[in-house]
C-alpha cells in the first residue's frame, strides 16, 4: 500500500526514485554547461580586454560533439591571408589522397647514343631542385646517352598562366615569396644571386648564376674597399618574348669577402629550367650550347629517367609550417589537374569548392581567389575555417596527415616561437596567418584522448598597426582552451 504526505498544496508518493534519478542528471549536466559557460565567459573577457572592434571574428567548436563553444561575428566572411591554405591543404588530401606523387622525367628517342632532342616533362612537383635535375642528367648518361642536340621543356600539364591569382596586386615585387608557377619549376621558382668580389678593391665583382644563358645581365658591381658594407642593388624583369629575364645589378662588394646570395623569383619557371638542364648536360660533357624550347610533346615519347615526387601529405608541411606561398598554389593547380590538364588554378578552386560542399559548406558562401591567401580577394568566414577543421579532424583517411602538416605551438614553422608554453605537450597545432591589414590563427587545441579538444579560428581583419595586439589576443585565446581542458 503506497504512504502519502501532504508537503503544502503538493503530494507526491514514493517519489525518491524520481528523486535520485534527477539530482543524477543534475550532476551529469552541470559541471558541463558551467565549463562550457566559463569558457565563453573567459574568452570574452580577453576579447573585449584586446578591444580590436568589429573586424574580429572568432569561433570554437568542440572536436567531440562539433558544438559551438563560442563564437563571435563568427558568419562575417573576411580575408583569411594564409589561414586560406587550411582550404587548399584539407581540399587536397581528401581529393587526391595523402599518398599521392608526382613525376618528373626526362624523355626522348636515343640513336645510337645520340638524342636529336631531350624532353623535360613535369606535373607540378613542387620541391624540385637543380641538384634532382643533375642527378637525372646523371642517370641520362648511364643509360648510354652520349650526345644531346637540342632541349624543350613541356609543362603541358598546367596551363600557360604563370603568376597566381592575385599575385599581380604587386607588380614590383620580386622576392620569391610571390614566385610564378610552372609543369616544371626549380627550387620553389626562384634562383639564387651569387656575387663575389673581384681580385683586388676598384676590380668588377663576379656574378654566378644557374642557366646562365636565361638571363641577360648588365652588372656595374665592384670590389669594395675590405671591410666595406656589401651594397647590391637588383632590378629585374622579363624580356619582351618572355623567353629570358633580365638583371641590372650595381653596388659594391668588399675585397676578401666571402660573398653575398640573393634568392629572387624567376620570371618565367619552364624557360629557366630549359636553361639550367642545358647547363647541366654541357657540364656533364653531353652537350656544347644545345638549342632550347618551350611547348607540349608527343605523349608516347620514351620515358628514359625519372623522379617521383615526396607523397603530398610531405609535400604539404611547407604548406602548414612555413606557410610556402609557391607550394600552396601549385598544389592547388595540382588539385585542378584531378579535373582536367592542362590544370589551371580555377579548376583547383572549383575541386576546392566540390570539397566544400561534401562538408557541409554551401555554394555562394565565401570568395575563393587562390590557394596561398596571399594578398586581397579571398573571401571566408570563421565559422567556414572550423567546419573544415572539424571535418578533416573527423575523417580517419586523412586526420593524422592534416594534422601533422600544421605549426607545432612552440616547437616548429610560424609557431616555432609562439606557444611555447605548450612546447612538451605538443597540443597546439595550427596555421597563421598574416598581411598588412589581417592576423589570423586556425587550427586544434588537443586534449588526452584524440575525443578531446577544439576546432578554434580568429581572424582580425582592419589590424594594420595592431598587429602585435591581435597576434597576442590569438594566443591568449588558445591559452584559454589549453586552461579548460588540462
Amino acid at each position: 500500500m503506497r504512504r502519502h504526505r501532504e508537503l503544502g498544496r503538493f503530494t507526491y508518493a514514493s517519489s525518491l526514485p524520481f528523486i535520485a534519478w534527477y539530482a543524477a542528471l543534475l550532476l551529469s549536466l552541470t559541471p558541463h554547461t558551467a565549463r562550457a559557460d566559463e569558457l565563453a565567459g573567459d574568452i570574452a573577457k580577453v576579447v573585449a580586454a584586446a578591444n580590436l572592434g568589429d573586424g574580429l571574428s572568432v569561433h570554437i567548436v568542440d572536436l567531440k560533439t562539433g558544438r559551438e563553444r563560442y563564437g563571435l561575428r563568427a558568419d562575417t566572411e573576411r580575408n583569411p591571408a594564409s589561414n586560406m591554405k587550411i582550404l587548399t591543404a584539407a581540399a587536397a588530401l581528401a581529393t587526391l589522397g595523402p599518398e599521392y606523387t608526382l613525376r618528373t622525367g626526362l624523355y626522348g628517342f636515343v640513336r645510337d647514343g645520340v638524342m636529336e632532342e631531350l624532353v623535360l616533362r613535369g606535373e607540378g612537383d613542387p620541391t624540385l631542385t637543380i641538384a634532382d635535375l643533375d642527378n637525372l642528367v646523371r642517370g641520362l648518361k648511364e643509360r648510354g646517352v652520349r650526345e644531346v642536340r637540342s632541349i624543350k621543356v613541356d609543362g603541358s600539364a598546367f596551363d600557360d598562366r604563370l603568376l597566381p591569382p592575385a599575385f599581380d596586386q604587386q607588380p614590383h615585387e620580386h622576392a620569391s615569396f610571390r614566385a610564378a608557377i610552372g609543369a616544371v619549376a626549380l627550387d620553389r621558382g626562384s634562383f639564387f644571386l651569387r656575387v663575389n668580389p673581384g681580385a683586388a678593391p676598384g676590380a668588377p665583382a663576379e656574378v654566378i648564376l644557374h642557366g646562365p644563358g636565361y638571363f641577360e645581365v648588365q652588372s656595374s658591381i665592384r670590389t669594395g674597399e675590405p671591410g666595406e658594407a656589401p651594397n647590391i642593388i637588383a632590378d629585374q624583369g622579363a624580356t619582351e618574348d618572355g623567353s629570358k629575364m633580365w638583371l641590372r645589378l650595381r653596388g659594391v662588394i668588399p675585397a676578401g669577402s666571402s660573398g653575398v646570395r640573393y634568392r629572387r623569383r624567376v620570371e618565367n619557371p619552364l624557360a629557366h629550367a630549359a636553361h639550367v638542364l642545358a647547363e647541366l648536360v654541357e657540364n656533364h660533357g653531353l652537350a656544347d650550347s644545345p638549342s632550347v624550347s618551350l611547348g607540349a610533346t608527343r605523349p608516347d615519347l620514351p620515358l628514359l629517367v625519372y623522379r617521383e615526387s615526396l607523397p603530398l601529405s610531405q609535400l604539404l608541411a611547407p604548406v602548414g609550417k612555413q606557410s610556402d606561398n609557391f607550394v600552396a598554389e601549385m598544389v592547388l593547380k595540382i588539385l585542378g589537374m584531378s579535373r582536367q590538364r592542362p590544370a589551371s588554378s580555377e579548376e583547383g578552386l572549383e575541386a576546392m569548392r566540390n570539397y566544400l560542399r561534401v562538408i557541409g559548406i554551401p555554394d555562394g558562401e565565401g570568395a575563393l581567389v587562390n590557394g596561398s591567401g596571399l594578398f586581397v580577394g579571398n573571401r571566408i568566414s570563421a565559422r567556414h575555417l572550423t567546419t573544415v577543421l572539424l571535418a578533416a579532424y573527423r575523417d580517419a583517411g586523412i586526420r593524422s596527415e592534416f594534422v601533422a602538416h600544421l605549426a607545432i605551438g612552440g616547437v616548429d614553422g610560424t609557431l616555432a616561437r609562439r606557444l611555447q608554453a605548450y612546447r612538451s605537450g605538443r597540443i597546439v597545432r595550427a596555421k597563421t596567418g598574416t598581411l598588412n591589414d589581417v592576423i589570423s590563427l586556425s587550427g586544434y587545441v588537443l586534449g588526452r584522448s584524440p575525443e578531446e579538444g577544439y576546432a578554434f579560428a580568429i581572424l582580425a581583419n582592419g589590424v594594420r598597426g595592431r598587429q602585435a595586439e591581435a597576434r597576442r589576443l590569438s594566443d591568449q585565446i588558445v591559452e584559454v582552451l589549453v586552461n579548460t581542458l588540462y
